[in-house]
């Protein structure tokens, strides 16, 4: 028996160093691992040290960095940072708030939410993170909650890819890739795009609400909450058909007017198909359209001040309740 346990252990010891010598070199193959991708995750990690102390922290899924422009915010006088990053769920953005939420000092916070992603496993944001972000405990821990083979190999490949070929100490990405260009403040804009057109649409998405997603977004409101923070919930706008296609919508919007300040902003405004170039992201013009209309919401509310450029941290109070104001 003492044998037999012996020559296990001796197994699994060879069996992981094989597995691991095999990750790290066929990692490109075998794993998620893609730094520097068209999310520009890794410029808006480094770009952090650059935006401190914004008047607004914007956080959520690819509809928050391909869908809030910081330039335009400027313009109207508020300055914002995005933390957007690709399929981000509540899990993700709670790892990057406990990571970044105190060095980036905001004065509010703005959390972008996409229903289907609280229903989303978090896979391919986790994927994201390891590629993009530092790896810390927190991911580590992410990724191997997740019980996803092929993301825990990620996780190995990328911890082997920056603490032993340094490679972030080696790596500057391109602010453009393809036609996405990265713009200072973590937004990405979309230079170049065909039309969308409803007839791309598959079968309903019936929206529904994990548990774990929801306990992690609730964690994400305490963190902002515990700082007397104040914040609001959007869900960014979608192609009528798009949305259309989503059913149980009412129920999620229940549940988000639980936590604050809930707008909707297929509630708040419509906008054709021309604006948008696939069936969730929104073209330049139309973030020029949703982003005004945003400000004038924040704006009419006392989140922010469009005349003197700043969030009204006395007067706005977070409140249980949605906020569906006027189209008009």
């Amino acid at each position: 028996m003492k044998k037999y346990l012996i020559r296990t252990v001796c197994f699994l010891m060879v069996y992981v160093v094989v597995h691991v010598t095999a990750i790290c070199i066929f990692g490109p193959w075998v794993t998620f691992y893609r730094i520097g991708d068209s999310g520009q995750m890794y410029n808006r990690v480094l770009d952090i040290p650059n935006h401190k102390a914004p008047d607004i922290l914007f956080i959520g899924s690819s509809h928050t960095y391909r869908g809030i422009d910081t330039r335009i915010f400027a313009r109207a006088g508020v300055s914002a940072f995005n933390l957007g990053s690709s399929a981000q769920t509540p899990m993700q953005t709670e790892l990057l708030l406990g990571k970044y939420l105190d060095e980036i000092a905001p004065k509010s916070v703005v959390f972008e939410v996409y229903p289907v992603l609280f229903q989303n496993d978090g896979v391919e944001s986790t994927a994201d993170l390891i590629s993009n972000d530092h790896i810390d405990a927190g991911l580590c821990r992410l990724a191997i909650e997740s019980g996803n083979i092929k993301l825990i190999n990620t996780l190995v490949y990328g911890i082997y890819q920056e603490y032993v070929c340094k490679i972030r100490t080696k790596t500057r990405q391109k602010d453009t890739i393809g036609d996405d260009l990265y713009v200072s403040g973590g937004y990405v804009e979309k230079m170049g795009h065909t039309s969308f057109f409803a007839d791309d649409l598959v079968e309903p998405v019936s929206v529904t609400i994990d548990p774990r997603q929801l306990t992690a977004f609730s964690n994400c409101v305490r963190m902002v909450n515990d700082r007397q923070l104040p914040y609001i919930i959007i869900k960014a706008p979608l192609p009528q058909s798009t949305n259309a296609n989503l059913v149980g919508l009412k129920k999620f919007g229940e549940a988000m007017c639980s936590f604050g300040t809930y707008l909707d902003f297929n509630e708040l405004m419509v906008l054709d198909d021309t604006c948008f170039f696939d069936s969730h992201h929104l073209t330049q013009s139309g973030v020029e359209l949703f982003d005004s209309r945003l400000i004038q919401a924040m704006d009419s509310m006392g989140f922010v001040d469009q005349k003197d450029g700043f969030v009204r941290q006395g007067s706005y109070r977070n409140q249980s309740t949605s906020r569906f104001l006027s189209p008009n």
